[in-house]
């Protein structure tokens, strides 16, 4: 997707380290505190450039993949005007920090076990699944490389550990920045794109990730993005939401992936979605629910009963007013008309896995 440059300088700050550590939670509190304060800054956890199953053979653990996903998607966000990237989520232990063509600064964050599985648990996980990750955290932790700058956060809230990583935010590296949107129009990319919307609460997440699920469990490479994560981006006037769906679709076609399946907000228009992936199968799916369930849905996820919570989930420990606020936004986006180029799908009172056979069918 060709964009026009916006952007100049723009630096990043790595946060990795084994799950428990708090990357996610002091990653987004350092970028909230940037865009707070005026800050051109950007978010984006690596974890959600990833998801791309079965993974390669070449690249089983997907390191690959994520960093030159990053590398794509930090140029959007230079693009965009972004000036301060913040990036958590999980990095290859054995390797250098990689800097992903923009002045980087990479710290591991550190925690003892007892630490890490009481956050562990917190999340509701078995408690052989905990135990088994924190076996595979140690080996991790302890053999991660010489060269990440390390943190421990056993003692500190995550606004203390906000402070102290500020504190070394102090970055290095190559200024170049790593070509990731010009690649040569005629070059393969996935066949099809399934881009799936709808008003609030109307289900696009979990009908989407549904899809992508049966076709891993199938076999057939696909990717998984939803655009909503990729579109972190503050006191900047550009929307990196779309621009980094199509770098995900790319890094993910080098990858042979023949799906991807995107789920998105409802503000984008089907005919720019649709021109952002030329030679593309596109279908654009616009999931419905009656008022009633998507009131019911929205009640749900307000109170931790439905989906699982996101970065930037407004509905997290949201008020009675905020959660009307909510009911209401979804309402008012079900009476838009059919746009030209979508096609709806009513998921009242069916399950998501009924609703992907539908979509699918389309």
């Amino acid at each position: 997707m060709s964009v026009p440059a916006y952007g100049g300088f723009m630096e990043i700050l790595r946060l990795a380290g084994v799950p428990g550590v708090g990357k996610s939670a002091v990653g987004w509190t350092v970028a909230r505190r940037l865009a707070t304060e005026g800050e051109r800054c950007g978010y984006v956890d690596i974890d959600q450039l990833g998801m791309c199953y079965p993974a390669p053979s070449a690249d089983p653990d997907r390191w690959m993949l994520k960093e030159s996903a990053l590398a794509r998607v930090a140029n959007q966000f230079q693009s965009a005007g972004v000036e301060r990237l913040v990036v958590s989520g999980v990095a290859d232990p054995s390797a250098a920090p990689p800097h992903p063509g923009h002045p980087t600064t990479s710290l591991w964050l550190d925690a003892a076990g007892a630490t890490r599985r009481a956050r562990l648990a917190s999340r509701g996980w078995p408690e052989a699944q905990v135990e088994a990750v924190l076996a595979v955290g140690d080996r991790e932790s302890a053999g991660a490389h010489r060269s990440w700058s390390r943190l421990a956060t056993d003692a500190l809230t995550v606004a203390e550990t906000a402070d102290a990583v500020l504190e070394r935010w102090s970055p290095t590296g190559d200024e170049a920045s790593v070509a990731g949107s010009e690649d040569d129009p005629a070059a393969a990319r996935p066949a099809r794109v399934i881009w799936i919307t709808g008003p609030r609460c109307a289900g696009a997440s979990q009908v989407g990730w549904e899809i992508a699920s049966a076709q891993w469990r199938a076999k057939r490479r696909t990717g998984f993005v939803d655009v909503a994560q990729l579109a972190f981006a503050w006191n900047t006037p550009h929307d990196v939401g779309l621009r980094n769906t199509v770098e995900m679709h790319r890094a993910f076609s080098d990858a042979a992936a023949g799906m991807l399946v995107a789920v998105a907000p409802f503000r984008f228009e089907p005919a720019e979605v649709i021109a952002a992936f030329p030679g593309a199968e596109v279908s654009f799916v616009r999931l419905d629910a009656d008022d009633d369930a998507l009131r019911d849905r929205v009640e749900k996820r307000a109170d931790g009963s439905g989906e699982v919570m996101l970065a930037g989930d407004d509905l997290a420990g949201a008020s009675q007013e905020a959660v009307a606020a909510v009911i209401a936004e979804g309402i008012r986006q079900r009476r838009v008309p059919v746009r030209p180029g979508e096609r709806i799908v009513d998921t009242t009172g069916v399950g998501p896995d009924a609703v992907a056979e539908r979509v699918l069918e389309l």
